[in-house]
């Protein structure tokens, strides 16, 4: 793997900031990025930049194991852009053992029928598109090439020598929406794993079963070390790939039935992604059973028969469902116990990952995973529409939402909501509106003082430090608000309020000096809080106890998200993604990363949490803005808001409370 070299100066594009170069290439230039990630520049120009972003949203969208994440993607000066997760390894160059052949065999079908299941071709996997690491194979989302066509594969022009089978005809090929596909610039290498039906006069579009017939060709690389129709020249290897039989010789016994059916000429011939991987898996279920058995009469028995373990109760679920999580379990079984080391699944169709943690807070090596799961129910639709008084914000609500907004501010003045749809203008100025979960307190946090009424008889309180940024506990009955010292606010503590006693306790803490950021939040429970804090190289979260005492870091989490980081459960808070994407969301109790979402456009604003598995997220692009519930893969699910473009200024901030 080349070696990158450190920048003098180091730039900005796109909002990574690049700290070191790779040897450039003939068409792109890579960069290590402060964050930890890949950023290429591919030097092309895009007919269709927006058909590009919507190419990349798929991909993003639809990937998960064993892709490698994609996260994030623009434009500059017009040339095109991907930042990537950076893993350490070596794309697939040579013949593999045939045990690391069939493990590989398994991962990069799942990661294929993972697409398919999300209605997406990858158009152009390769050997280049595999990477082998430490951990196991990785797999690319893209390649040059598919960049280049926005994922749209057309030859605009062919010689008829080519179906007449000439192997010596010479080739004249012109790429309208793909440049560098079939001219002589391109590796004949590269052209061997193209399917028939983008070759042919009349091209098809990317599809799941060109993705099988790549698949196919690549297995045959894997396992013997040539490509199954790469010729002397870029005609003859067309040639071959229209009308020659593989040649599967050396491929192992199991393999080669499932890699000859994605090899067939007619596309409706192949097998599904899916289909193929249930044969691999039946396969390796085999290979396993005989070694098992052969193993009988060399493995003594037990000493003394242990009981099973109950089975844990059954889930209700579908066929449908039940019948894909047990797939994909089982894949996933296959490649961690043939010792490629473990995976963590990430994006909300996957069942949180759990792994063991070690003495100093880093989930280890040894993670187990649990089966896919279907995307969660999308929430209720929208039961009617108002607009709230100030700026001109449409509300879009259904009484059955479990979040909703609560009070907004623009510039100096407040509004809260009082009951039912109305809003209600505060006298103070400069007032921050806190709503308890439920609804019985309201805290109007001015400067120097806070004033609470609701349930009881209002009263006001004065802190009598500087503080910022109030939240409320998950039962409604303590206000804690972050204190803050030095000319760039650090936290250095944190105040609560309990509204039942009216008692105020301040505790310091030594974020000040130990590189704190942002604001507290409580803990789910309310038996502590946590905080933000930076080192030289990352960000990462600490947990606090209600002394202030520290009681654990996860220290690669990524930037904090702040007060409202933890979702309506607890099981699970959301920061700025370490490794340059949008929001990673991650497992409380462990520090497992369970999923990213990636925004591919700018002043995405979080808001919080609409339930466990939606975010409430600002979509500032088209007039009117808008507020939407968002899932975990970065998909919009439901408008919450509407805001005119002249209303959604800097000064407009949004609140929303749980119910």
């Amino acid at each position: 793997m080349a070696v990158p070299q450190p920048l003098r100066d180091p730039r900005r594009l796109g909002g990574h900031t690049l700290t070191a170069a790779y040897p450039p290439g003939d068409r792109s230039a890579s960069f290590d990025t402060a964050d930890g990630a890949l950023l290429t520049l591919f030097h092309t120009r895009l007919a269709d930049p927006d058909a590009f972003l919507e190419r990349i949203d798929l991909l993003q969208r639809a990937g998960g194991y064993p892709w490698l994440g994609l996260i994030d993607a623009g434009t500059s000066g017009g040339e095109p852009y991907v930042v990537v997760e950076k893993v350490e390894g070596a794309h697939l160059a040579k013949a593999l053992p045939e045990s690391e052949l069939r493990r590989l065999a398994v991962a990069s079908m799942t990661g294929l029928a993972g697409l398919h299941r999300e209605g997406v071709a990858h158009g152009a996997f390769t050997p280049w598109s595999v990477i082998l690491t430490g951990a196991g194979p990785r797999l690319a989302l893209l390649d040059l090439d598919a960049l280049v066509a926005e994922g749209v594969t057309k030859v605009s022009e062919t010689v008829a020598t080519w179906s007449a089978g000439d192997p010596d005809a010479t080739a004249r090929v012109r790429t309208s929406a793909r440049p560098g596909l079939l001219d002589e610039t391109r590796p004949i290498g590269s052209l061997a794993y193209l399917p028939p039906e983008v070759l042919r006069p009349e091209p098809a579009a990317p599809a799941p079963p060109g993705d099988l017939f790549a698949w196919a060709a690549v297995m045959v690389f894997a396992g013997t070390g040539r490509p199954p129709f790469e010729r002397d020249s870029h005609a003859a290897t067309i040639n071959a790939i229209l009308h020659d039989d593989p040649d599967l010789d050396g491929l192992p016994e199991g393999l080669t039935g499932v890699v000859a059916a994605c090899l067939a000429k007619d596309p409706g011939q192949r097998p599904t992604a899916q289909e193929a991987l249930e044969r691999l898996i039946g396969e390796a279920q085999l290979t396993v059973e005989r070694a098992a058995l052969e193993a009988v009469t060399t493995t003594p028995p037990p000493a003394e028969e242990t009981e099973p373990a109950p089975a844990p109760p059954a889930r209700r679920t579908t066929r449908r469902t039940t019948r894909w999580a047990a797939l994909i379990a089982a894949a996933v079984a296959i490649v961690l116990v043939a010792g490629l080391g473990g995976y963590v699944l990430g994006r909300n169709r996957t069942g949180p990952a759990t792994a063991t943690v070690n003495a100093t807070g880093v989930p280890s090596t040894s993670v187990s995973t649990l089966a896919a799961a279907d995307d969660p129910s999308p929430p209720p639709l929208a039961a009617g529409n108002f607009t709230a008084p100030g700026p001109a914000i449409t509300l879009l609500e259904n009484p059955a939402d479990p979040a909703r907004l609560t009070g907004y501010r623009k510039g100096a003045d407040t509004w809260v909501r009082t009951e039912g749809q109305t809003f209600t203008k505060l006298p103070a100025e400069d007032a921050e509106p806190a709503r308890s979960p439920g609804g019985r307190w309201l805290a109007a946090v001015g400067p120097e003082t806070i004033t609470f009424t609701g349930a009881g008889e209002p009263f006001t309180v004065t802190p009598g430090v500087p503080y910022t940024r109030p939240t409320w506990s998950r039962d409604g009955t303590r206000l804690m608000l972050t204190t803050t010292a030095g000319k760039d606010d650090r936290p250095s503590g944190f105040v609560v309020v309990d509204v039942a006693t009216r008692a105020v306790s301040t505790v310091d803490t030594d974020d000040e000096t130990t590189g704190g950021e942002s604001h507290f939040a409580w803990l789910p429970d309310g038996s502590g809080v946590a905080v933000g804090y930076r080192t030289e190289t990352e960000h990462g979260v600490r947990f606090r106890d209600l002394t202030g005492r520290q009681t654990k870091a996860f220290h690669w989490v990524g930037e904090t998200y702040g007060r409202r980081m933890f979702s309506p459960s607890g099981k699970t808070f959301v920061t700025y993604c370490p490794s340059g994407g949008t929001y990673c969301v991650w497992d409380t109790a462990t520090g497992v990363r369970l999923a990213s979402v990636a925004l591919f456009y700018d002043d995405g604003l979080l808001y919080g949490w609409y339930d466990d598995a939606h975010l409430i997220v600002a979509d500032p692009r088209g007039d009117p803005h808008r507020v939407v519930a968002m899932d975990l893969r970065g998909r919009p699910q439901r408008v919450l808001a509407e805001i005119p473009a002249e209303d959604d200024t800097t000064d407009l901030l949004l609140y929303y409370t749980g119910n």
